[in-house]
């Protein structure tokens, strides 16, 4: 089925999502932060839902069937798509102006260095990556996720939003909602004494306004699955909270522009944003992509993932997770129009099942490598 349409889905969570990272969780640990659903969370919840609006067996073949995501989206008034959210590159960062409000976006770029200067780079051509202007000011909060249309002006660089518009049209996600919940005896369903532990879940909503406690804007969760889904409810992450489910059939999903393939190869470079995480063999490296050369990477900390084994009956192992908003900068060596084109949204990631799960969703974008030598 790896060939097959894939359509775009909406999901509307109903209550905050409780989506852990399997690290061990016990009356001794912790609750896990809030954190948006990784792939394979969403590649679960469309896959069971195919197979129950299919009439399908639930099965190893369910895993052959592609996904994508998740994104998220803001949603209107009435339910609408008003604007598809991607992760903060991380090649842009927030500062305070001066060391005080108002706060200033700055950019990190690949940069050669300086006569006398040096790094611990592996020694493979890979250009370090620095800030393009001298900042005296400490780091600043800011949205974690962007308008798709402020990444791609940001990516451009002729006329970069401001952090006011990024602000504006982004989401950073409101409190964590933190419950406290209490262990059960399995056997006489009574509570155990001493056994309390809390959940933090994200709520998908967002207020528009310092003044209104309450959020205005809801936001969603879009997917591609390579099969048909009836609208309905279904569950997403821990504690089987619900969300609605339905198909899009207005366009949303970022298609390739008609130009980005001639655009790179004037511009003789490109950069790959992550859009979703993705999962290396070589941790932070990505594979090697036949007619490219990596020059340089910027990305943040590592995330734990792991999950449960519905097969085999017990945890997957955990592995760390490239996050979502790293950027990797290719110069083009021999590369075909075709081989450019179909690195849009492609999976990045190293192992078959972990592409068809959605991980490493990749963004391409032209880069000129000579702006990399000032």
């Amino acid at each position: 089925m790896k060939d097959d349409i894939m359509k775009t889905y909406l999901i509307e969570p109903k209550a905050p999502l409780v989506i852990r990272s399997g690290r061990p969780f016990d009356e001794q640990a912790g609750a896990d932060a809030a954190r948006f659903p990784p792939p394979s969370t969403l590649a679960g919840a469309l896959r069971t839902a195919h197979a129950d609006s299919s009439g399908k067996a639930y099965g190893l073949e369910l895993a052959n069937i592609a996904v994508a995501g998740p994104l998220p989206v803001k949603l209107d008034a009435n339910g609408q798509p008003a604007g598809l959210l991607v992760p903060k590159p991380a090649d842009a960062l927030y500062f305070w102006t001066d060391g005080k409000a108002p706060k200033r976006l700055c950019r990190v770029a690949p940069m050669a260095l300086s006569e006398g200067e040096g790094c611990d780079l592996p020694d493979a051509g890979l250009l370090p990556v620095q800030l393009t202007e001298l900042v005296k000011s400490k780091p600043a909060p800011g949205p974690r996720w962007w308008a798709l249309d402020d990444l791609l002006a940001w990516r451009a660089g002729h006329v970069e939003p401001s952090i006011d518009q990024i602000e504006t049209h982004g989401w950073s996600p409101i409190a964590d909602d933190i419950r406290t919940h209490v262990g059960i005896q399995r056997e006489s369903q009574a509570s155990e004494a001493g056994k309390l532990f809390q959940t933090a879940g994200m709520g998908f909503w967002q207020a528009t306004s310092k003044n209104k406690a309450f959020p205005e804007v809801a936001i969603g969760v879009v997917g591609q699955l390579a099969g048909d889904i009836h609208p309905g409810v279904i569950t997403l992450g821990g504690e089987r909270r619900l969300s609605a489910i339905r198909v899009l059939d207005t366009p949303l999903w970022p298609s390739l522009p008609p130009t980005l393939v001639a655009d790179i190869r004037k511009a003789a470079g490109l950069s790959l944003t992550l859009l979703t995480p993705a999962l290396f063999a070589q941790g932070w490296l990505p594979p090697e992509i036949r007619g490219l050369t990596l020059r340089a990477a910027a990305l943040e900390r590592w995330q734990p993932h792991s999950g449960w084994d519905l097969v085999k009956k017990q945890p997957r192992a955990g592995r760390k997770l490239v996050s979502a908003g790293a950027v990797y900068w290719f110069v083009i060596d021999d590369i075909d129009d075709e081989s450019l084109a179909k690195l849009w949204l492609m999976p990045l990631s190293d192992a078959p099942q972990d592409r068809l799960d959605g991980f490493g969703l990749a963004l391409p974008q032209p880069w000129n490598p000579a702006s990399a030598k000032t």
